[in-house]
């Protein structure tokens, strides 16, 4: 039992400065966008892992996160629907950007950056823009096909991060 652990059973729903939780929430949030969009049961299938997992162990730090425990509640309801066999098929349609790991990562570092911004936690800030300038940047050059909302939110989060990034080394 350590000195801090009531702080986290307090914790029901909202944000949390946390790679686990950020990481499940983009792969919730990518299990919506693929049934949203109607993708092949068997692409949907192979999300489940990810959002039940990831709950699983963000549930470990944060026992009472309501919304934590409801994306892992609906995986499995989702997974129960699934056919057994379904056809192999692969994600159709302009899903690119959610298969791209530097999207990904971005995307997870981005918010982790703001909130331990926010927090004044300058190294995780430092580390975590660091982070998101390096997958952006990586990104600008697959993402021609991507959603135009996607392309202006990975360009935009960018700038934001090399300013941050020099403002939280300036802090360290």
């Amino acid at each position: 039992m350590g000195l801090y652990d009531d702080d986290k059973a307090n914790i029901t729903s909202g944000d949390v400065c946390d790679v686990m939780y950020w990481q499940t929430k983009f792969a919730h949030q990518k299990l919506d966008a693929a049934l949203k969009s109607r993708q092949p049961e068997a692409a949907i299938r192979g999300l489940i892992p990810s959002v039940v997992n990831g709950a699983t162990d963000v549930l470990k730090e944060d026992p009472n996160h309501a919304e934590v425990k409801g994306w892992m509640e609906n995986a499995k309801r989702i997974d129960s629907k699934i056919s057994p066999n379904p056809a192999p098929a692969d994600f159709k349609g302009d899903f690119a950007h959610w298969k791209d790991y530097s999207y990904e990562a971005g995307w997870r570092s981005y918010y982790i950056a703001k909130m331990a911004a926010a927090e004044q936690n300058w190294p995780i800030a430092l580390d975590h823009s660091r982070e998101v300038v390096t997958q952006f940047g990586r990104s600008v050059d697959r993402m021609a096909n991507w959603p135009a909302d996607v392309q202006t939110f990975v360009t935009s989060a960018k700038s934001e991060m090399e300013t941050l990034k020099e403002q939280a080394a300036s802090r360290r």
